[in-house]
């Protein structure tokens, strides 16, 4: 469970979304809000003005982190607020190390502080490099307002430590909401089942759902160390596009999946497939680094 939160913010809607993540996931944890003043991209700020750039953005951030901290004091949440000055996806790792964080929490599509988006080129950049767990929100404040979180987890698995990471993390994190754990089968061959029997893929499909079934049991064994009930399910396809796909359909309020996942020929949970779930997600993302703690 998170001890202490970064959230990123940019001025943003989603920026602001994220602050509301963070308060309403996390009530117990430190709580810091960061703005990073990146003078070159504020073009606010008007030739001949008294102001220099630096000092409108510096402005500018202050207000932003004003405004964090009064619905902080709203939700009877404590925050603290640091303001630093550098680009930003640079600053904000720093800070993970220079306060001890162990979480961050940002925004995607934002603007940061003008209109390129936030995913693309600060989000994405620290969601590929922080080594600490990452959670990406794309939604809206008032879509975040509107639910209490989290209802409903999804925990793609693949049988490796990363994904059994995330499932642990789901389970401590959030007792209170319904986990499912989805395992998606990515067959070497695109032929429906009754094609493949009395055929030599149908040993290829049998290793292929017993596996599957291990995985499963493995986590409902986890969730049960938890005295948590766990709803397992199982797709074919590719990985991310199924993950994406089964998230819609069955409405989940989030999806917690592990980095650099080993199994399934490394494709499955590669930097680039949980990157690739963030990217395309619209719902809240959080990306687990490290292992289950040893018992």
């Amino acid at each position: 469970m998170p001890q202490h939160v970064l959230v990123a913010l940019d001025g943003s809607e989603q920026g602001f979304a994220a602050l509301e993540y963070s308060l309403a996931s996390f009530p117990d944890a430190t709580r810091t809000a960061l703005f990073v003043v990146d003078p070159t991209t504020d073009h606010d700020a008007t030739v001949g003005a008294a102001d220099s750039p630096l000092d409108h953005a510096e402005d500018r951030g202050e207000r932003v982190l004003d405004r964090a901290a009064e619905r902080a004091d709203e939700c009877g949440r404590s925050l603290r607020t640091q303001l630093r000055i550098g680009t930003p996806q640079t600053e904000i790792l720093a800070t993970t190390t220079d306060a001890g964080v162990d979480h961050v929490v940002l925004g995607t599509h934002g603007e940061s502080p003008i209109t390129r988006p936030f995913l693309g080129h600060v989000s994405e950049a620290v969601v590929r490099r922080a080594p600490i767990t990452t959670t990406v929100v794309p939604e809206t404040v008032s879509a975040v307002r509107d639910r209490e979180l989290p209802e409903s987890i999804l925990v793609p698995i693949d049988g490796s430590e990363q994904a059994e990471a995330a499932l642990e993390y789901a389970l401590e994190t959030f007792p209170d909401a319904t986990h499912t754990a989805l395992y998606v089968q990515e067959l070497p061959f695109d032929r429906p089942r009754e094609d493949v029997e009395g055929t030599y893929l149908e040993d290829i499909l049998h290793e292929h759902e017993t596996r599957a079934e291990e995985i499963l049991e493995s986590a409902t064994a986890v969730a049960e160390d938890h005295g948590t009930t766990l709803e397992t399910e199982t797709v074919a396809g590719k990985p991310a596009a199924e993950i994406l796909d089964y998230a819609e359909a069955t409405d989940a309020d989030q999806l917690v999946v592990g980095a650099h996942g080993r199994s399934l020929a490394a494709r499955l949970f590669t930097g680039s497939g949980a990157e690739r779930i963030a990217r395309r997600s619209p719902r809240t993302v959080t990306i687990v680094r490290g292992a289950p703690t040893a018992e």
